[in-house]
């Protein structure tokens, strides 16, 4: 995690919730994922087996399964739901709402990026090939590079941040400029 006056910058630089606390991991959650899996037809494990595997094999199945998918590190406020694994060189957040909605907000994402693991820690939202696709939930994967100064090779050089955002236009819907008479578009045709 960044240093307290990291997070404090942050915030004052407009945050947009409530700082993250930790949460003791929750092990009746555990005991509900485990029922859910362990109640499932013996046919839904082929898929991981390959055959249908019998009862001792799906009890160890769903046990590891449990172990590895549990989140050592959790972390909440009044917005968002964060599940925080280390795989190097990466760290994983598992990102939810509270309410279940979707996210739609990229700076929520960057804040908690920058929260919980560092400002200058560079991440990514992995938009996988179908045949690689997890979607069960509105539940958002951010793969963050545990070295803050790691740089991906892609992305933009140097900071350009606007305290609103630029409102582009269309050529259709652009507002003609002072003693236009016409719309941009025959003004720009005009011009060919």
């Amino acid at each position: 995690m960044p240093p307290g006056d990291s997070v404090a910058k942050l915030q004052s630089e407009g945050a947009r919730m409530n700082t993250f606390t930790p949460l003791a991991r929750n092990v009746q959650r555990d005991q509900i994922y485990r029922d859910a899996l362990l109640a499932q037809p013996a046919e839904y494990f082929r898929q991981y087996f390959g055959k249908v595997p019998g009862e001792m094999e799906r009890v160890y199945f769903v046990e590891k399964m449990i172990q590895s998918l549990a989140a050592p590190y959790i972390y909440v406020n009044d917005t968002y739901y964060v599940q925080v694994r280390k795989a190097p060189p990466v760290v994983h957040l598992n990102v939810a709402r509270h309410d279940g909605r979707p996210c739609t907000s990229w700076k929520d994402l960057q804040q908690i990026k920058n929260e919980l693991i560092g400002p200058e820690n560079e991440g990514v939202e992995l938009f996988p090939a179908e045949s690689r696709l997890v979607d069960t939930a509105n539940q958002y994967h951010l793969w963050v590079m545990a070295d803050p100064a790691y740089r991906f090779p892609f992305g933009y050089a140097n900071r350009l941040v606007f305290e609103k955002p630029l409102i582009w236009y269309g050529v259709d819907d652009m507002p003609p400029h002072e003693g236009e008479g016409s719309s941009r578009r025959s003004a720009i045709g005009s011009m060919s």
